[in-house]
């Protein structure tokens, strides 16, 4: 697909307030399916194309960038919604939007997008930073297991949302709920006595989360995602030393 055409389609989803599971449910196909249209790695078919310009009211000529020009007051009005400040927490997951950036956590997976282009998505296809995947077999061999003793996953939502209530503080505290898959693969590390089960991809997005929202310092924060293959390829080496 055209890079323009995969960049308008990616434009068009956020100016309508939709996420990429959200669009994939309208259309009734796979998340990942928009993801590489987005990525400009394959085209939506012409059913698809009909499908899009109706949700988005607008042409298919406009669609395919065969567009008038555009009034300055459109333009005004989405600077308007991209500077807007929207913060839920439900059932369906976290999702924040804040002066442009994105951050949507649910039990789908994590995507972080910053208004300069920046993206972080993870996922059950990978991991992937501004579009390149980095290997996660390690993360997903792990993922499921949400077995601990001590019930700390639920007092600390419990506790959370008991701070939220008493003091409207729901943002960037949600942050800490994140802690909660990563004791999972913390214990599972210790008990297995392997380091590579423990949830370094984790860890790092909830340092990029905290800096950004709290320092604004998502560049050049995001760098943080490019250690991710660097830790499991020390940590493989350590557990197969312990092996020997």
């Amino acid at each position: 697909m055209n890079i323009e055409i995969a960049n308008k389609l990616l434009q068009l989803r956020k100016e309508k307030g939709l996420s990429q599971e959200a669009l994939a449910q309208e259309l009734g196909i796979s998340r990942q399916a928009v993801s590489k249209w987005e990525r400009a790695e394959a085209s939506p078919d012409t059913d698809n194309l009909i499908e899009l310009a109706k949700l988005y009211g607008i042409s298919l000529d406009e669609l395919l960038l065969h567009e008038p020009d555009v009034k300055e007051d459109t333009i005004e009005e989405t600077n308007e919604q991209d500077n807007s400040k929207y913060v839920h927490v439900g059932f369906d997951g976290i999702h924040v939007k804040e002066d442009g950036e994105e951050v949507h956590v649910s039990w789908k997976g994590i995507h972080v997008h910053e208004k300069n282009g920046n993206k972080v998505d993870i996922d059950d296809n990978g991991v992937y930073v501004n579009g390149k995947q980095y290997n996660h077999d390690d993360w997903a061999e792990f993922k499921y297991e949400h077995r601990y003793e001590f019930p700390f996953g639920g007092l600390l939502f419990v506790g959370y949302l008991i701070y939220g209530v008493m003091t409207g503080g729901w943002h960037p505290t949600w942050i800490i709920l994140l802690t909660i898959p990563l004791l999972s693969t913390l214990v599972s590390a210790i008990r297995k006595r392997k380091l590579s089960y423990f949830g370094y991809p984790i860890l790092t997005i909830i340092i990029f989360l905290w800096q950004g929202f709290t320092q604004s310092m998502w560049h050049p924060t995001w760098v943080i995602f490019l250690t991710i293959p660097c830790f499991y390829a020390l940590a493989h080496y350590i557990d197969y030393r312990k092996n020997f």
